[in-house]
């Protein structure tokens, strides 16, 4: 992926192109993962490889993208239209729509401290097929609770 397809948001951090230029020279690299919202998926302290995007992307993939000046790992839950939905597997609410382009790569392998392979499991197409069921179930309830609520006026 050309460095250029990465939209230079005003938040975007400035090492962005450099880890680009890695994946495209190297054709991967290893990133310390931080903070709780992968678990129980991803450890806290593990340390997550990352690929260039294949040219296809399947929902329940693990993608990175960069939010600010944090590297963000989470899963794809969702395509809608030209946006992608991605969501941390511990938090019940997505994050904000992604541009394709905004994704910087795939998680292809997770690793704890001692240099163990913690992730992906046997199932893990099976246990992606999970998180994409409860986002649609928190979805499902978020849309009924407007629905008999109404939006808070704000």
């Amino acid at each position: 992926m050309p460095t250029s397809s990465i939209p230079q948001h005003r938040e975007a951090a400035a090492w962005v192109p450099l880890l680009l230029e890695i994946l495209n020279q190297k054709g991967r690299c290893r990133w310390p993962l931080r903070g709780q919202s992968m678990l129980p998926t991803l450890p806290s302290d593990c340390e997550i490889d990352v690929a260039p995007l294949p040219f296809d992307v399947p929902l329940g993939s693990l993608i990175v993208f960069a939010n600010g000046d944090a590297l963000v790992a989470h899963r794809l839950v969702r395509r809608a239209g030209a946006k992608w939905i991605a969501q941390g597997d511990h938090r019940r609410s997505p994050d904000r729509g992604l541009d394709p382009a905004q994704v910087l790569g795939i998680v292809r392998a997770a690793y704890l401290p001692n240099g163990e392979q913690c992730w992906p499991p046997a199932l893990s197409g099976a246990l992606a097929w999970y998180w994409i069921a409860r986002y649609h179930m928190y979805r499902a309830a978020r849309f009924a609770i407007r629905a008999m609520y109404g939006r808070p006026r704000g």
